[in-house]
């Protein structure tokens, strides 16, 4: 009833708060609707104001025009200063002028007007600006006639038309002929219009009580405080100014601005009578204002009586709500307990049922900590449980802000064994901060625990197995330091010795071809970096094409063949129920698989082994596919069985004696498995030391098509050609991209009989065999590279230098540009014809060779579009070589630049 009462209570409160509120909504819009009458008005005032001072002014001007002529008509008679001084004259003139009186000042400054006497005004500005020539207005107040306010109109008198100036006309009008010039009303109320100097004097109103008055002072008496200032700055700096001021009657607006070609401004007034009256017109609205109060109020009390109404099935739906949380808190822990420290008595409120092991579903607080300290594992825990649940430590650790405590203990509950995660949980303190009512539940967290046991193995396995990782990766670069500086040591001191030769060209020429070999052998352990790069990277991807599997074993038979018969090994290839040689595979790395395992074979087998390459095709249930075997035996020194399970891991090497002096990163078969694995076939090895091993890849492959049987397609040739140039192991990469990648079990390297070096046939001499001459080889064409001429873009001069050398060998010329933004410019300069060919550099300052590859490609002239761009570049990914052909090259060739690819590839393009 206490809760009832309590939202009763508020919903009264609500209803008073509707009700304020909506008092001060409809309070607000009265607000802005009189602010907004109030800024309608001061801009009504300030329009009236603006034709009030235009009228003026052109008052004003007609009326100076008027004494202009009347004093052209007294400079026009025989005696103008004695016409002018007659007051026949002067009250005639008056008669037919359309001013009040009209006076003479002759030269001596005495001001004649009838019926008065002369008087002096030799002192005024008139006089002296009239004699001067000019004619004006000016206001003066007190005159020495009348002793008035009066506004004076004054114009020179000569004694004929351009005779000497004899004296001024002096017109003015009455105050009541002004004061009838300003009259003006809004919405039938008088506005207040005042004509004013700039120190403030009001020299006419339309109202006579202010004539006479000054403006300022008026306003200062009256405490203008910052409207005052206002007032004063707008007098000052002729600034026009529209404000409001209160009254009695309200608020009204007023308009102060200057009067066009007159030192006078002109103040105006919007009378607040008038403003009220706009506003209670247009708070008419308010009624619809009321009627939306009224509406929002029956809203309000009928939402009441449905809240009334329905407040007691919301507590009873609450009521239930309360038992449901409660249900699913006891199905979330195990066991709930409510605990009252007061009473020292617990209750068990939800829990299982244990028919082996009974206990008291209420009692003293004291007997359920001694049954839990019977029931945790270990002594030191029990004692920690008699300890930390004991009402005093549970009052001491749960002070104001902390209601939780966890605790986690393993309990035996009927013989099983269960960590269990238990919480103290205050729901109700005494005053002095003490828990009173503590809630105790338990929750089975073995499962748990059993996962964080296992997730820790884990990371322990984890961090085993990165420092072994680590330790392989350190063993790695220990050896790659010694496999780089071997070859790097043979380089340097060939140069030298070289250098030492003198003319003695048969030698500079023996060190000149171990610089060749030592350098393809830093370049293959470079390549083998690589590829395990791009594999650790996910870049490794697959160019598939037709690939000729049999002219594929040639190939591999005539490059091993001699190598081979070189080291005293037998070499023997052996292919079996071969029906579908051509295959859809990536060329490049059917080649870099086979290369790799020939080579290690040829390293690992001694003088008088031999070695087997078997090729079998098995057939599969998949339509157009084939199960291809490959076999790579050896009677090599083989593995020691324990080393065989880490064979395909990266970096290793089994330190052993008869393979130590094998240089090798430990890379190549994992490469090849990788390579493998890509092309979701299989890799195994046996291996038994002493007697040899034999590596088994199977591969299943789809069926491919060739217009001859048993060659390559001259399309996937050439692409397998240009992902050579581009740096990635291939037969026609040499040892550097070939054997010297093969190595992984014992260790890499290359040796002067390997296969791939100087003199051994590479993939384009067997290409070039591979044509039988039954087909009639035409007659070689005639070179085209003598005499043709090709533009060179390299900004490295050492590279430029070394590549102009190599065209000049050729026969070519050769023209330099230093980056893309210059070769276009010798491009466009340059004759149709001119170059040849275009030989350009990828990454060059100011636009780089991709860049300007697109922008000859695009030239609006049609021999630059069609002109061969071959690409020189040291990226070598054949990623790169892809790149460069979308970006419009014909070819790309990736550094150090081969003299034999170079003259290949241009003759290729040229020719």
């Amino acid at each position: 009833m206490e809760d009832e009462g309590r939202k009763y209570w508020l919903s009264v409160a609500a209803f008073v708060v509707v009700f304020v509120a909506v008092i001060i909504t409809f309070s607000m819009f009265m607000q802005q609707t009189s602010n907004r009458i109030v800024s309608q008005s001061s801009q009504y005032v300030s329009d009236a104001t603006d034709q009030t001072a235009k009228l003026v002014s052109t008052f004003m001007g007609n009326t100076q025009r008027d004494i202009e002529t009347i004093a052209a008509l007294a400079s026009s008679s025989s005696d103008a200063a004695a016409a002018a001084t007659s007051e026949e004259w002067l009250l005639s003139v008056s008669e037919i002028a359309p001013f009040d009186t009209i006076d003479f000042v002759d030269a001596d400054g005495m001001q004649h007007s009838p019926g008065r006497d002369p008087v002096d005004v030799s002192d005024r500005a008139y006089y002296q600006n009239a004699m001067a020539g000019q004619s004006g207005i000016e206001c003066v107040l007190n005159t020495r006639l009348t002793h008035e306010n009066l506004v004076y109109f004054y114009a020179p008198v000569r004694d004929g038309a351009d005779g000497p100036i004899t004296g001024l006309l002096l017109a003015h009008y009455n105050e009541e002929r002004l004061t009838e010039l300003l009259q003006n009303s809004f919405f039938g109320y008088e506005s207040h219009v005042l004509l004013c100097l700039y120190d403030g004097e009001v020299i006419a109103a339309s109202d006579g009580r202010f004539t006479g008055k000054n403006l300022l002072e008026e306003a200062a008496l009256q405490g203008g405080g910052s409207g005052g200032r206002q007032l004063e700055r707008a007098f000052e700096t002729r600034e026009g100014l529209t404000f409001t001021y209160d009254t009695a009657a309200g608020v009204g607006s007023a308009c102060l601005k200057s009067v066009p070609g007159l030192d006078w401004m002109v103040l105006e007034t919007f009378p607040a009578p008038a403003t009220e009256q706009m506003i209670n017109a247009a708070n008419e609205g308010g009624w619809s204002a009321l009627f939306i109060i009224v509406l929002v109020f029956m809203v309000v009390i009928v939402g009441i009586i449905v809240f009334n109404n329905r407040r007691h099935r919301r507590l009873a739906l609450s009521m239930k709500d309360r038992i449901d949380v409660q249900t699913g808190v006891g199905k979330l822990t195990e066991r709930l307990v409510l605990i009252d420290f007061n009473q020292d008595r617990f209750r068990y409120m939800s829990g299982p049922v244990t028919p082996g092991d009974p206990y008291n579903l209420e009692g003293s607080y004291d007997e359920m900590v001694t049954r839990l300290t019977r029931l945790v594992v270990g002594e030191d825990a029990k004692r920690e449980v008699a300890e930390q649940f004991s009402r005093e430590a549970v009052a001491a650790a749960m002070v104001p802000g902390v209601d939780n405590l966890g605790f986690e203990y393993r309990l035996n509950r009927c013989g099983e064994l269960k960590w269990e995660d238990i919480n103290l949980i205050c729901v109700e303190r005494n005053d002095d901060g003490t828990p009173a009512r503590v809630v105790y539940t338990t929750q089975d967290v073995t499962v748990m625990k059993t996962r964080e046991k296992q997730l820790q193995q884990a990371m322990e396995d984890s961090y085993r197995a990165a420092i072994a990782a680590n330790n392989a990766k350190s063993d790695f670069l220990s050896r790659m330091s010694h496999d780089i500086r071997t070859p790097m040591n043979a380089i340097i001191g060939m140069t030298e010795l070289a250098r030492m030769s003198g003319r003695d060209w048969e030698r500079v020429d023996d060190c000149l071809a171990k610089i060749t070999l030592s350098s393809n052998h830093l370049l293959g352990l470079i390549n083998e970096v690589l590829d395990l790069s791009m594999i650790e990277n996910g870049r490794l991807v697959l160019n598939m094409g037709m690939v000729d599997l049999r002219a594929l074993v040639d190939e591999m038979e005539t490059m091993f063949a001699q190598c081979c018969e070189e080291s005293g090994l037998r070499f023997a290839v052996d292919v079996r129920h071969l029906i579908h040689p051509i295959v859809q595979s990536d060329a490049l790395r059917l080649q870099q698989i086979f290369t790799n395992m020939l080579g290690n074979a040829v390293k690992f087998t001694s003088t008088g082994g031999s070695i087997t390459l078997r090729l079998i095709e098995h057939p599969v249930r998949i339509e157009g596919c084939s199960d291809y075997e490959f076999i790579f035996s050896d009677t090599g020194c083989g593995m020691d069985p324990a080393f065989v399970e880490h064979v395909f891991e990266p970096f290793t090497r089994e330190h052993d004696s008869r393979t130590e002096h094998v240089e090798g990163t430990g890379l190549g078969l994992s490469i090849v498995q990788s390579v493998v694995s890509l092309m979701s076939g299989t890799i195994d090895v046996e291996s038994e030391p002493g007697r040899g091993t034999t590596f088994t890849v199977h591969l299943n492959l789809r069926h491919g098509t060739s217009a001859r049987k048993g060659n390559v397609t001259h399309v996937e040739r050439a692409d397998a050609q240009d992902a050579a140039k581009a740096g990635a192991p291939s037969v026609a990469a040499g040892p550097a991209d070939g054997a010297v990648a093969a190595e992984a079990s014992a260790g890499g390297g290359v040796s002067a009989g390997a296969p791939g070096a100087p003199g051994a046939p590479g993939a384009a001499d067997v290409a070039a065999a591979e044509v039988p001459a039954s087909e009639g080889v035409p007659a070689p064409a005639a070179d085209p590279l003598p005499g043709a001429c090709a533009l060179l873009v390299e900004d490295n001069e050492l590279n430029s230098e070394i590549a102009a050398a190599l065209l000049e060998s050729l026969g070519m010329t050769v023209e330099c540009a230093f980056d893309g933004q210059e070769a276009l410019a010798m491009l466009e300069a340059a004759e149709p014809g001119h170059f040849a060919v275009v030989l350009m550099d990828i990454q060059m300052p100011v636009m780089n060779g991709l860049e300007a590859t697109r922008c000859i490609r695009a030239s609006e002239r049609a021999d630059l579009r069609d002109l061969p761009v071959v690409v020189l570049s040291a990226n070598a990914f054949a990623e790169d070589v892809l790149e460069s052909k979308r970006a419009g090259a014909d070819d790309h060739l990736s550094k150090p630049i081969s003299i034999k690819d170079l003259a290949a590839t241009l003759r290729g393009i040229l020719g």
